[in-house]
């Protein structure tokens, strides 16, 4: 037998070196695709997540509303002027006075303090009524009217005519709705046949 001859690598070498290359060539494209999928900004998978609740906005704070009308009713106030007709012993008399003292409670009741004497005259005869008590009645108002309820009365209304007492009876008031105007410490009631003229009472130490 012929001993055997050197073996030949070059065949083994250059197919090596074929896969090296095809190895590199395979690396710099996967670098390349990475680096040309972060440039298009393409986001890489991820697992889905469970949906979570964006956080709520913070509550704006409420603008303040406009305070009510009704609102300025609420205080106490003085009667400066009171005028009304008046039905007396078949006499129309157109009556003035003041004095009343009215309190507009938050809580809808109204306290109204009569010590007033109603005076005029009608075809030479001198009228008056006498309002000496307390009433106290419960309220609602809207922008315009003040509607009445539920009437608790004690005292008397006495009338006079030309100075003589005519007749006497137990302090009463009725239930009809008034239109009035609140601005400021200036009140205005009217009703059907009356207008009344207030000013607030102002607490100790405000400026008059």
């Amino acid at each position: 037998m012929q001993p055997d001859k050197g073996r030949d690598w070059t065949v083994p070498v250059i197919v090596g070196a074929v896969l090296l290359v095809l190895v590199l060539v395979l690396c710099v494209a996967g670098g390349a695709a990475a680096y040309l999928l972060a440039r298009r900004g393409d986001p890489a998978p991820v697992a889905a997540a469970s949906p979570s609740r964006s956080p709520s906005p913070a509550a704006a704070a409420p603008s303040p509303s406009p305070a009510s009308p009704a609102r300025c009713l609420v205080g106490r106030w003085k009667e400066t002027s009171y005028t009304g007709n008046a039905d007396i012993y078949g006499a129309n008399v157109q009556l003035t006075g003041s004095g009343a003292l009215f309190d507009f409670r938050a809580d809808g009741t109204l306290v109204a303090v009569h010590k007033t004497t109603r005076r005029g005259t009608s075809s030479g005869d001198r009228y008056e009524v006498i309002h000496n008590g307390t009433i106290t009645i419960s309220y609602e108002a809207d922008d315009k009217m003040i509607h009445y309820s539920n009437v608790r009365a004690t005292g008397t209304t006495t009338w006079k005519v030309n100075g003589s007492t005519r007749g006497r009876q137990n302090l009463s008031s009725t239930l009809d709705p008034e239109r009035y105007t609140c601005k400021g410490d200036k009140l205005r009631l009217y009703g059907e046949n009356f207008a009344v003229e207030a000013d607030r009472i102002l607490p100790p130490g405000r400026p008059v």
